[in-house]
This record gives C-alpha cells, sequence and structure tokens, in this order.
C-alpha cells in the first residue's frame, strides 16, 4: 500500500524557527545567571541595542537558529516523507530500491543531453509500496510495486484480477504524449512481472496501457476592479499548471472544486469555469489528461 505523504502531520522533533522566540529565552536565561537585585538593571541594559551584550546574545539567538535549521534539514534527510535528492537515494536504498532512469544519457548530442531520472516524488511513492515487494506478484499491490520498477518510464501502475489465476495490470507512461503506454513498454512490464521468482505459477499476466480521458480548462477569472490584473492572472495560471502537471495517478478523478480552489487567487471575485463542465470522472483503468489551458481576466 501507498501512502499518501501530504496527509502526514509534522513530526515533532521538527523544531520551530523563530528568532524572536529564541532570542527572548536566551535573554531571560541570560538575566537570570545574576542575582535577582540586579536583574532588573541588567534587563534594561539589554534594550540598547548597541550594547556589546545585546550584540552577543542576538548572535548567539541567531547561532542556535541556524542550529536548529540545520538538525530540521538533517532530521528530515533520513524520513522517506521528506528526504530529497542523494539523501532520497540513501533513504530508499534501506529498501532496496535505486532511482530509475527515465532517459539515459545521450553523448552524441551537442551539447550532450544529461540522463532524465525518476523524481523525487515518484520515487517516494514508489519506496511507500516497498514492502509489497516481499511477497512474489500475487498480491495486486505486488504486482503494482512490480510494474513500477520495471521501467522508469512507468508512471503508475493498478493491478485487478478480473477472474481467478488472472492478472490484470494497467499501466500509465511517464513520457507519452498523453500518459498513454505504447506497446513496447507494456511487453518491458509483462516481461519484468512474469519473471519465474516474481509471478505465481497460476497466474496469467495481461499489461495494459490505461485508457485516457481528456479534457480542457477554459476559465475567465472576474475581479472589482483590481488596479493590476497581470500578477493575478499569473498566480492562477501557475497554480492550474502545477496541478495538472502533478503526477498521474490511474484511477483518479478530476473535480470541479479542485479546478476551483487553484483559480481563486486572493483578487479573484469569482471564477466562470466554462470547460470542463463536469467532474472528470475516471475508472480503476483509466487516467486523465489536459490537453489545454485557457484562462483569462475580466472585470465584473
Amino acid at each position: 500500500m501507498s501512502v499518501d505523504f501530504n496527509q502526514l502531520t509534522p513530526p515533532k522533533a521538527v523544531k520551530e524557527l523563530d528568532f524572536e522566540t529564541i532570542y527572548n529565552e536566551r535573554k531571560e536565561a541570560l538575566i537570570a545567571l545574576w542575582p535577582s537585585n540586579k536583574q532588573n538593571q541588567i534587563r534594561k541594559t539589554l534594550e540598547r541595542e548597541s550594547e556589546p551584550l545585546t550584540k552577543l546574545l542576538q548572535e548567539n539567538a541567531y547561532r542556535e537558529l541556524i542550529l536548529r535549521s540545520d538538525l530540521n534539514a538533517q532530521y528530515r534527510a533520513v524520513l522517506l516523507a521528506y528526504a530529497e535528492k542523494e539523501d532520497l537515494d540513501n533513504k530508499v536504498a534501506d529498501y532496496g530500491i535505486q532511482r530509475l532512469i527515465i532517459s539515459p544519457e545521450d553523448l552524441t548530442t551537442t551539447p550532450p543531453t544529461p540522463a532524465v531520472y525518476e523524481s523525487d516524488e515518484d520515487l517516494r511513492y514508489r519506496a511507500s509500496k516497498a514492502f509489497d515487494a516481499l511477497s512474489v506478484a500475487g498480491p495486486t499491490s505486488a504486482y503494482e510495486f512490480h510494474s513500477l520498477s520495471a521501467d522508469g518510464r512507468v508512471a503508475d501502475a493498478y493491478a485487478s484480477s478480473p477472474a481467478p489465476s488472472q492478472a490484470l495490470v494497467t499501466i500509465l507512461q511517464r513520457d507519452s504524449e498523453n500518459g498513454a503506454a505504447s506497446p513496447e513498454l507494456c511487453q518491458k512490464v509483462y516481461d519484468y512481472v512474469s519473471g519465474e521468482k516474481l509471478r505465481p505459477t497460476a497466474d496469467r499476466v495481461t499489461v495494459q496501457t490505461a485508457g485516457i480521458i481528456e479534457y480542457q480548462i477554459q476559465a475567465v477569472l472576474h475581479h472589482n476592479n483590481l488596479p493590476e490584473t497581470d500578477p493575478v492572472l499569473e498566480e492562477a495560471i501557475a497554480n492550474i499548471n502545477a496541478f495538472i502537471n502533478s503526477p498521474k495517478r490511474i484511477g483518479q478523478s478530476i473535480y470541479l472544486s479542485a479546478i476551483f480552489k487553484q483559480l481563486h487567487v486572493s483578487g479573484v471575485e469569482r471564477v466562470e469555469l466554462i470547460s470542463p463542465s463536469a467532474d472528470v470522472l475516471v475508472t480503476a483503468f483509466e487516467a486523465s489528461f489536459c490537453t489545454g489551458v485557457n484562462v483569462t481576466i475580466a472585470e465584473g
């Protein structure tokens, strides 16, 4: 099973980063070092910004802020939900997983084309299914993990059993135009999950591409006498682009409420959503794909 990392509560071990809080805590601790009859005098001294003791206290508080930030980063680096880049590579190595290559390096081009690797988000998603790999590809979750591990181009996988001893694996392709998987990739996944060490003897496996449900987003953002509309429009378009470009998942429908949420930024009075006119509903064997975005802004 996979984990929705966005729903996790931030760990308590991550310290709050607030300079004023740290400064005030250290100031009170410093004042407490003096006898009670001198504490008011020290407190007044620390109210002067030019006082060397004040400068020293500020410098110490800032150093603690940096230390807390470093400790937070070090702690996050060992958590699957927060680790990034090389730290994430080392974390998933605990599960026997390596970052997959989507497209290899091409040294024949000028300049050379660097290799494209699995993103942090996709690697994290696949790693969350790692314990399913402890089984052969019998349970649906195990088929999904092994399908995702078959090739870096596999963006998502959904396994089902339409009949006894039959396994149907539906996949998305990361680098295709709309997410549909090519016959070549389907065959590669089939060969991988059908290996004698993975597939139960009685299973008959079929690998297919997900059906692609295409849609467009067309909307008009209405405002009430805004002096500048460009920043508002840019923010809304950036939001919707991030939304449609997030990792695609099989069976994940596109709801109008989610589109409205992305477009209704500060300064927008109302959103007139022209397309889609209804929720884009997909089945467990389908995925959605946005073919275009057209967002404008108007007064009134």
